[in-house]
């Protein structure tokens, strides 16, 4: 009897649904792209969009190097994340429009950065330029 009682137990846990982590928008903040952040710290050309925000917040949180319209970020201080910026940014479908032409171009600009993820983790980062409408992570 007891048996029955314990395997009937176990088999409700297991058949209750699993929490789902919500989605969330980890971080926001503005960024100046820079002819700083269009060139690694070994000195080479950056062209990709992905690229030269990842060098971007290499250099506010690493190296020091900050434009007066750069913010901070909760993030990226952490190198690790910092490496997955460029594919976060390609999730996010930002490949596509100004934003890229200039990072390939060279021209600076200044760009809304949407962090979003599911809990804690950080997997896509939706972009937007100045005074360009976004929703953000939603």
């Amino acid at each position: 009897m007891l048996k029955k009682v314990l395997l009937s137990i176990a088999f409700t846990v297991l058949s209750l649904p699993l929490q789902a982590q919500e989605w969330n928008e980890l971080a926001y903040y503005l960024a100046y792209i820079g002819p700083e952040d269009m060139r690694s710290s070994r000195g080479a050309p950056v062209t990709t969009l992905g690229g030269v925000l990842q060098q971007d917040r290499a250099n506010f949180h690493r190296f020091g190097l900050r434009h007066a319209q750069d913010e901070s970020d909760p993030v990226f201080a952490d190198r690790g994340l910092r490496a997955r910026i460029p594919d976060m940014v390609n999730a996010g479908g930002n490949n596509r429009g100004s934003l890229s032409r200039m990072a390939r171009s060279g021209q600076p600009f200044l760009v809304n950065v949407f962090v979003c993820g599911y809990g804690n983790t950080p997997s896509v980062i939706y972009l937007a330029g100045a005074g360009e409408d976004h929703s953000g992570c939603y």
